[in-house]
């Protein structure tokens, strides 16, 4: 007998978490599809995508490049 929670992904729900991947968190992709986080990470890795989200630098942020206590002026 079949497990009754298992559920196959269809091609709309693959091609969402393709677009979502890196864009979103993944418990919210999992969520927008309406599986868990674990099976969001599994058919990620099964399609070698990375779920890690991107970092965006923030824009005109005020932090100081250099390292602190080094003085550029002499």
């Amino acid at each position: 007998m079949p497990n009754p929670t298992f559920r196959r992904w269809t091609a709309d729900e693959i091609s969402v978490l393709k677009n979502l991947a890196q864009k979103r968190p993944a418990t919210q992709i999992a969520a927008q599809l309406g599986r868990s986080r674990s099976a969001t990470s599994v058919k990620a890795h099964e399609l070698k995508l990375s779920l890690r989200m991107r970092h965006q630098p923030a824009e005109n942020s005020g932090a100081d490049p250099r390292p602190a206590g080094f003085d550029w002026q002499e």
